[in-house]
């Protein structure tokens, strides 16, 4: 019952960018970790369920989940940014111009929107997918084969976290590059581990207990706590309290919940995805056209309803034409298999 946690996360993405104030900006940071943590799960779970290591059907039904929507929002955003291009300019600093031909090439390749260069950006955070990819390359080939795997995995991110820390490492290198992100997905590969092979799952009471700390931990951060705890020891504590609710929440069946309940958590859990690619976007045509300010609380508040709206029209769409390719190919060993859902949605 991951739907409503990850719409959850997709939501504090978007204040973090939306908003626009300082305390709220690690909102964003954290829910990432949280983010990262489902993904390492639910990749290798169907990996190993699923597709059995087929990396053909593996990469091709991501490729179909998270492109298509995408490069129909990168076209609905040059459109924009034809139309009001020194408004554009005002409201997000990647669309200060239309892209050029190297400009495209980034956004339409995707992997290099990780590195720092490529002056526009049609969907900002797109960053973070490329980051996820790379991840997916080394679930596939090494981290989701076995729980040593994984624990090797969870070693070495640990470590490049401590001695970021230590070190005093700036935190774009922390937070902005492949190498942070192996810590969240290897874990959730030995939550899956844990789950399939030893039977162990984090009991509602823990999980529970886990959530109010993790979002006590969050908030105390630029308010109890100082700037340093934000992103020192109050990040990693994010990704163990995290670690403990996703845990618990993957021994739950959907069965355990009304079937009303289930299906708002599936929905949610769909519109978590399209809600990241187009919050920036509904924004600016929000503040552009209705409010005049470029980030606040009101835009926020503005921007909700239509952002929900938006996503509720992507998943239609989705359905439609995309999700029967994606059950084909699940389907093409013969077993009727679950749908992953995309997880990723990031600051």
């Amino acid at each position: 019952m991951f739907g409503t946690l990850r719409f959850l996360l997709a939501y504090l993405v978007i204040v973090s960018h939306l908003v626009g104030t300082e305390y709220v900006v690690h909102l964003g940071f954290y829910a990432v970790r949280g983010f990262f943590v489902i993904s390492g799960l639910m990749m290798t779970a169907a990996l190993n369920e699923a597709y059995r290591f087929d990396g053909m059907r593996f990469w091709t039904n991501r490729a179909l989940r998270l492109l298509p929507p995408y490069y129909f929002v990168c076209a609905l955003t040059l459109i924009a940014l034809a139309l009001a291009p020194s408004q554009a300019a005002q409201y997000q600093k990647f669309w200060h111009g239309l892209p050029d031909a190297s400009d495209l090439l980034i956004n339409l390749t995707v992997l290099p929107l990780q590195l720092p260069y490529g002056p526009v950006r049609l969907v900002p955070p797109f960053w973070s997918v490329a980051i996820e990819v790379e991840m997916y390359l080394l679930l596939y080939l090494v981290v989701s084969r076995q729980m040593s795997s994984a624990v090797i995995a969870l070693v070495a991110g640990l470590s490049f976290q401590l001695c970021c820390v230590y070190a005093g490492i700036n935190w774009p290198l922390i937070y902005f590059t492949a190498p942070s992100a192996v810590l969240p997905f290897s874990v959730g590969a030995i939550l899956y581990f844990l789950r399939e092979r030893s039977g162990w799952v984090a009991s509602p009471l823990a999980a529970g207990c886990a959530f109010a700390a993790w979002i006590a931990n969050m908030l105390a951060g630029g308010a109890v706590f100082p700037e340093t705890y934000i992103f020192g020891s109050g990040y990693l504590l994010d990704t163990v309290f995290f670690a403990v609710v996703v845990s618990g929440l993957s021994g739950v069946s959907s069965r355990q919940f009304c079937t009303p309940f289930a299906r708002i958590d599936r929905l949610l859990g769909e519109w978590s995805y399209f809600a990241f690619l187009v919050h920036w976007l509904v924004g600016f045509m929000i503040a552009g056209t209705l409010l005049g300010e470029w980030r606040g609380w009101p835009l926020l508040a503005a921007v909700t309803l239509p952002v929900m709206a938006a996503s509720a029209a992507f998943a239609v769409l989705n359905r439609k034409f995309i999700e029967p390719l994606r059950t084909k190919i699940r389907r093409a060993d013969g077993r009727a298999m679950p749908a992953v859902p995309a997880v990723v949605t990031t600051s």
